[in-house]
């Protein structure tokens, strides 16, 4: 009987993630078409000084949309020094890719982006810091939002990143010719 209860538990509390890298390691994800990232799983190890991750991808909240405008940026920080990036165009963030320094100990990022036809993100928000040093980050986009942006700086004696998105609300428009 205690078995049974270890397991039923386990399955109600345990949460299982598969890594897309393995620390000091590149990684490259990208959603699936039509879809952008609405939950990002990380966790620090200090050994390694790096952190592993996992992303998942949602359709935005408006049934139908198109987004097929999709592009890479190019990295968008340099080592050990702050990132502050938005997709242009009022474009989702549908993918990130990173490659990992151990000199540095840190990450530099690159972004897809893909932009919504006939929509434009408005009622933009930062979060506040969605992790704290050497913790696991796990971040839910709320429902009805989309992620459009993020901001991170890193700690030489933490050797780590904190991270906040920017999170807005996606609304149609009607384009003036």
């Amino acid at each position: 009987m205690d078995l049974f209860r270890t397991v039923v538990l386990c399955v109600l509390v345990c949460h299982v993630t598969a890594w897309i890298n393995q620390y000091d390691q590149e990684f490259n994800f990208t959603c699936p078409p039509d879809t952008s990232l609405i939950h990002v799983i990380s966790s620090h190890d200090n050994h390694f000084e790096d952190r592993v991750w996992d992303f998942k991808c949602g359709a935005p909240p408006q049934t139908g949309v198109n987004m097929s405008v999709c592009d890479w940026t190019d990295y968008e920080n340099e080592f050990d020094q702050p990132l502050t990036f938005q997709c242009v165009n009022d474009g989702l963030m549908a993918g990130v890719s990173s490659i990992h320094d151990n000199h540095h100990e840190d990450r530099r990022f690159k972004f897809y982006c893909c932009e919504v036809a006939d929509y434009i993100t408005a009622d933009c928000y930062f979060t506040t810091y969605v992790n704290n040093w050497d913790e696991h980050m796990d971040y839910v986009v709320p429902s009805g939002k989309v992620m459009h942006g993020i901001d991170s700086y890193h700690d030489n004696g933490k050797e780590d990143r904190r991270f906040k998105f920017e999170i807005c609300d996606l609304v149609g428009y009607e384009k003036t010719t």
